[in-house]
């Protein structure tokens, strides 16, 4: 099976089955109110025949229900087909860089350093950048520029001691205050290599090792250099 063909059979399972459900709900009310209608009208009393404008009220209330649900399963149908095709595209971001929204990373063995990415809505008279681990310890702090707008910290992945952190999952944060010591809102973000794409019923995410990236978090993409053999190798 192709990547286009798994994606496309992860998001067809895990759609709703609402409008299948709600039909076949539907189909045996309705096949119970004819059957109370027909046993109505073969002991209704000839000399006074049952008023007929109830029975009609509700037969059109059910034709109404009926295209309620035809068009809530043609809406479920292309909810599917755009995110089957959201899915799709997102294979194009295999391979490539992607810089997206969020805190968390990943530190590999081997790795000596890591950018983490920040933005400051204003400039600060006070910023701190504070790394915890996978247990909420704190591997590191450090001081961070104050200055309005995007900044990279390059973290050596060294602990506060000076000694090189466990390889694994971890997460930042930035703290910054004004002149009057009040916070100023910061953003967050991350670089990685995206190596895969899954999909289900909350929506289409890149993947990156061990790290799962909403695509709609997703706001740069780069090509990473292409690593060539030395010449005289």
């Amino acid at each position: 099976m192709s990547d286009t063909e798994a994606i496309s059979a992860i998001t067809g399972n895990s759609r709703s089955n609402t409008a299948q459900q709600s039909r076949v709900s539907f189909g045996d009310d309705f096949d119970d109110f004819l059957t109370l209608l027909t046993t109505q009208l073969q002991n209704q009393d000839p000399l006074e025949p049952t008023d007929t404008t109830e029975f009609t009220n509700q037969l059109v209330l059910f034709a109404g229900v009926e295209q309620d649900i035809s068009q809530n399963d043609n809406l479920e149908q292309l909810i599917g087909l755009e995110a089957a095709n959201q899915a799709v595209g997102a294979l194009g971001y295999i391979g490539k860089e992607v810089e997206a929204e969020g805190n968390i990373f990943v530190l590999e063995e081997g790795d000596t350093g890591v950018e983490l990415n920040y933005s400051l809505a204003d400039t600060a008279t006070n910023a701190a950048i504070t790394v915890f681990d996978a247990a909420g310890n704190v591997a590191f702090v450090g001081q961070v520029d104050k200055e309005f707008g995007p900044h990279t910290f390059v973290w050596d992945a060294l602990g506060a001691n000076g000694t090189p952190v466990e390889p694994g999952a971890y997460t930042f944060q930035v703290n910054a205050v004004n002149a009057d010591d009040q916070p100023i809102p910061v953003t967050l973000s991350t670089k990685n290599t995206v190596d895969g794409v899954e999909s289900d019923d909350t929506g289409t995410f890149l993947t990156s090792g061990i790290l799962s990236i909403p695509l709609d978090k997703v706001f740069a993409t780069t090509v990473p250099p292409v690593q060539t053999a030395d010449a005289g190798a």
